[in-house]
């Protein structure tokens, strides 16, 4: 008779599901925002801006402005005069960029005192 033993198989540990592997990467401070992320929250976000930016226009022309200059009483300027702004400040980011930042061998290779 042998008294070899085999060995016993080892205990799988149950899988997760990949709702539970997510949860663990998420801060649990984050966690109650999480529903910011959703996608049904992002279309109904941009429909929000989208009517308020109509409803901020249409009122334009019901309101009679009196500005320090004529061209503020134009229809309509102060949300084009935004935009403008907002694209200028957006689209400034690129050469400053180019003007500020640092090449990619700018700090020297790690040394063994670091």
């Amino acid at each position: 008779m042998s008294t070899a033993k085999t060995p016993m198989p080892k205990k799988k540990a149950p899988a997760k599901s990949a709702k539970a592997a997510k949860e663990d990467d998420i801060h649990p401070l984050a966690k109650p925002f999480l529903w910011l992320v959703s996608d049904k929250f992002r279309h109904i976000f941009i429909y929000f801006v989208g009517a308020a930016m109509i409803i901020s226009i249409a009122a334009d022309f019901f309101i009679k402005r009196h500005g320090h200059f004529h061209f503020e009483e134009y229809k309509g300027f102060f949300a084009l005069f935004g935009f403008a702004s907002f694209a200028f400040v957006v689209l400034m980011g690129w050469p400053l960029r180019r003007l500020t930042g640092r090449s990619e061998d700018y700090y020297p290779e790690s040394t063994e005192d670091d």
